[in-house]
């Protein structure tokens, strides 16, 4: 089973997101700090996910184009 092409990167984005996620759990769980603000599921801020997203598509990003020049 092969996956299609443009969906690998959404993929590979996801996962970087959800490694994002996990890091940003396990800071707040050790450090016992809690944001200001929390929007989303009483975990995380608007912040949070904004800075997981941009993290994601520039390393999706980045990764691309060292494929592109291999």
């Amino acid at each position: 089973m092969t996956i299609h092409p443009k969906l690998k990167p959404f993929i590979y984005g996801l996962g970087v997101f959800v490694v994002y996620i996990i890091l940003v759990l396990l800071l707040r769980y050790f450090s016992n700090f809690e944001p200001v603000k929390t929007d989303f599921f009483g975990l995380f801020s608007k912040n949070d996910i904004l800075l997981g997203f941009v993290v994601a598509m520039i390393l999706t990003f980045s990764h691309e184009r060292k494929k592109k020049l291999k």
